[in-house]
């Protein structure tokens, strides 16, 4: 089955810290490919506890060095190759090598055990029946979105606010995840985060629409504000039927359904 799962839908210092949202990343198995978009904190427990054995993920996907995006990389990284499979990794050169600010997020010893490609804006990397785009993302820190190809289009802003343009990176997509941290009626730093109003400008402006839009990666804001209102808005804005992702919740990409899990103790 192709899908989508859900290990965590929170984002930001401070849903991170409190885990008021879990924060492991997004799961998507494609084409028999099995990918981990974003591992921040949390994705080997989560993933372990839904049975998902990261030793058998393929590809790793980093979209921006932040700790809510990319805590749990080396143990996820550590596991394949303790599988004794060489995995699949894509970041761009700040995850990679650091910059002026930052250390690297992976360590060395992690990307010489890896098949490492360095992502920029608009790259493809075709992996088995799978291409991976990266496309530009309007953060602080420099940060990549990615569209993800094979029986369906998975399309991933990351953070971000909308930029002129945008949504030509994401036409003919099959379902398009927005990382949304602000509710309607707010204002956000330029270069910070896309609030409703942004989601509502992409969707609007494509010239295919997605099957399915889903906000996730909230803020005490969006909590707050009852993210499934937001995303009613925004369905209601567009005609984009839109789902407010809940943690551990899985999308069946061949059907393009939605079904909501949860974890027990979690």
């Amino acid at each position: 089955m192709n899908k989508i799962i859900f290990l965590g839908t929170g984002g930001g210092k401070s849903v991170t810290a409190k885990q008021a949202r879990k924060t492991g990343g997004i799961f998507l198995e494609l084409n028999r490919k099995k990918i981990i978009i974003d591992p921040g904190p949390g994705t080997l427990v989560y993933s372990n506890s839904l049975k998902l054995y990261p030793e058998n993920w393929d590809i790793v996907l980093l979209s921006h060095i932040h700790p809510d995006h990319s805590t749990d990389v080396n143990i996820i990284l550590d596991c394949i190759v303790n599988n004794k499979k060489k995995p699949v990794l894509l970041a761009n050169k700040e995850c990679l090598r650091g910059d002026k600010n930052e250390f690297p997020c992976i360590s060395k010893y992690h990307q010489e055990l890896s098949e490492v490609h360095e992502m920029k804006d608009s790259k493809k990397v075709k992996i088995g029946n799978v291409e991976i785009k990266a496309v530009h993302a309007e953060h602080y820190s420099p940060t990549l979105g990615f569209v993800i190809q094979g029986e369906k289009t998975v399309g991933y802003t990351s953070d971000g606010p909308y930029y002129e343009g945008q949504e030509k990176n994401f036409e003919n997509c099959d379902i398009i995840i927005f990382n949304v941290l602000g509710p309607v009626g707010t204002k956000i730093d330029k270069k910070k985060h896309m609030h409703v109003e942004c989601a509502i400008e992409l969707l609007k402006k494509l010239k295919k629409k997605p099957k399915i839009a889903v906000i996730t990666h909230f803020s005490f804001w969006m909590i707050k504000a009852n993210v499934y209102k937001q995303a009613k808005i925004i369905q209601e804005a567009t005609g984009v039927k839109t789902v407010a992702a809940e943690d551990f919740m899985t999308i069946d990409l061949d059907k393009m359904d939605v079904v909501k899990k949860s974890l027990g103790q979690f």
